[in-house]
């Protein structure tokens, strides 16, 4: 995009519904992998038709439906359908590609209006892959849903969990990744939360050792790069590569991420007790922000999308004293409390300069489209892995 560098950030406009924790894989760095049969708090039909009926009236554009596995719900065609017909601009899905594998099931989600997917990859070949997920032959079936999502005209992104089992190979990924003509590329750095790790797990990884392969990646790469997001590492670890990095405070204000303050409003379901106690714990946040006067000028939602942000960060993460000193401390979420139990904080070190107040001074996907544009899926003519050509979706 010739003039992504003049779009003004703005709050994104899309939520993610959650469908159940249910899911077909047995990924090892999954946050609910103790609850992947389980149907506690699956939505039905009914209830997630009308959180889209809420969240189109509080001004979402985009949708995305998470899970757990997307695709493992019967009526997922006719949530999307439901979606389309609400207004909703974008209806993405996050898949691991297993039953979009089946051209005529991908055919039939495309058809009920599903024009983006966020699939999940973890390897650049059948083994690496494949052991992650659980699922021999996993691996085979994801590029065939990858092609048959490109072929059906929708946009694909691609996000890879940056663990303990796929950190060496970070650039080979990266570099399939471009080959297979992904629109935009998600790197997450395992985060050791809720039901996912543990010392002892091999997905753990540290801060240093994921930087520096993703460093690696991106400098190989960099010529023929797409969109490309760093999630969950704290920015003094990425500097010079601050532009790709993506945590909460940045988080809302990705195009094709949630809204963070949406996305809690929709997961307290329809009752209008609990969507006021969001509404109130976010105006709360503000009164602890260290940056009040950026989010005010984003006016309520910009307060209240912060104020949320601020809460979950003093909730679920730990500032270590280093953090004071950091320029970027105002716009980090520092570090996961159970990450510091396994590596301690003596990596941490601050960056020196001025406080920097905005979040997103220097994200670059804020910048790579207006929220609630139509998303174009790029033109790829069909390549096969390793071929290693250049894209037409360069930065």
């Amino acid at each position: 995009m010739s003039d992504r560098g003049q779009l003004l950030p703005r709050l994104s406009e899309r939520v993610d519904i959650r469908l159940g924790y249910r899911c077909n894989a047995r990924c090892g760095f999954c946050y609910y992998k103790e609850s992947l049969t389980s149907t506690r708090d699956e939505p039905s039909t009914e209830q997630v038709k009308e959180r889209l009926r809420i969240m189109r009236r509080a001004g979402a554009s985009e949708v995305e439906f998470t899970g757990g596995e997307p695709t493992i719900r019967r009526d997922l065609p006719e949530l999307i359908a439901a979606a389309r017909a609400q207004g909703y601009r974008n209806i993405s899905m996050i898949s691991n590609g297993l039953r979009l594998a089946d051209r005529g099931y991908a055919e039939t989600v495309v058809a009920a209006g599903a024009n983006d997917v966020l699939f999940s990859l973890h390897g650049h070949e059948d083994a690496l892959h494949d052991r992650q997920t659980g699922v021999p032959g996993s691996f085979k079936k994801i590029l065939a849903a990858i092609g048959h999502i490109q072929a059906l005209g929708a946009r694909c992104r691609i996000s890879t969990t940056v663990n303990g089992e796929n950190v060496e190979r970070i650039t080979d990924i990266v570099g399939l990744e471009i080959d297979l003509g992904a629109a935009a590329i998600h790197l997450a750095v395992f985060s050791p939360v809720a039901e996912a790790g543990g010392g002892d797990s091999p997905s753990m990884v540290d801060y240093g050792s994921a930087a520096a392969a993703i460093k690696r990646a991106i400098d190989r790469h960099r010529d023929r790069l797409p969109p490309l997001s760093v999630k969950y590492i704290p920015f003094c670890f990425m500097r010079g590569y601050e532009q790709y990095v993506m945590n909460l405070y940045q988080q809302s204000f990705d195009p094709d991420d949630w809204n963070y303050f949406m996305s809690q409003v929709v997961r307290r379901g329809e009752r209008p007790l609990h969507r006021a106690i969001v509404h109130a714990a976010g105006l709360v946040g503000t009164l602890l922000l260290k940056n009040p006067g950026f989010a005010l000028r984003h006016g309520r939602r910009g307060l209240e999308t912060l104020g949320v942000t601020r809460l979950v960060e003093l909730l679920r993460k730990r500032r270590p004293k280093a953090c004071r000193r950091c320029r970027y401390d105002t716009v980090c979420d520092h570090v996961w409390k159970d990450y510091l139990a396994v590596f301690g904080d003596g990596a941490i070190v601050p960056v020196e300069g001025p406080k920097v107040q905005d979040p997103v001074w220097c994200y670059a996907l804020a910048r790579s489209r207006q929220p609630g544009s139509i998303v174009a899926a790029p033109v790829a003519s069909p390549i096969a892995p390793g071929e290693g050509r250049a894209t037409a979706f360069g930065a």
